[in-house]
């Protein structure tokens, strides 16, 4: 199962909890200039080149191997997963994994090119744990300790690695 959560940045909103959110396909909504996100996608960006070769030659107990882009919108940004994707050099073609909240031509399951400065955050698993998603571990640091041990017992997202 790919973690459906999707960061709108725009301005903050805590009606539900990220479990909520992330069972619904819903987006969580964080500024554009929160630095623990901006903190995530440099970490994710600083490991984007081994994750790239490990997406070209996996492991076999690694799979899902997925990418989150940026999306430009007129007053904000949304960031989807894609999965599969496929690269010539810096340019990139997936599929959309989750459903777009903001972008009225584009549903799930499309195809969507992308460059690799567009990609935000990534994540694969490898033997049922989440590698990676860094912008999620910061969402699940902001909750309640009950709702972060609930969502990694159900998405498998370890982020004290």
């Amino acid at each position: 199962m790919i973690l459906p959560l999707v960061a709108l940045v725009a301005g903050p909103s805590r009606a539900q909890t990220l479990i909520d959110k992330a069972a619904r396909d819903d987006t969580a909504q964080v500024a554009n200039d929160d630095p623990e996100m901006k903190a995530a996608i440099a970490r994710a960006r600083a490991g984007l080149d081994v994750f790239l070769a490990r997406a070209d030659d996996p492991d076999a107990d690694q799979r899902d191997f997925s990418v989150k882009v940026k999306v430009p919108l007129r007053d904000h940004s949304e960031f989807l997963w894609l999965r599969p994707f496929v690269r010539d050099g810096d340019r990139f073609v997936g599929r959309v994994v989750n459903t777009p909240q903001g972008i009225a031509n584009l549903k799930y399951g499309d195809r969507l090119a992308f460059q690799r400065k567009d990609i935000a955050d990534w994540f694969y698993k490898q033997g049922g744990r989440v590698i990676g998603n860094y912008t999620a571990c910061v969402l699940i640091a902001r909750e309640p300790p009950e709702q972060r041990a609930a969502f990694r017992d159900n998405y498998g997202i370890d982020c004290e690695r």
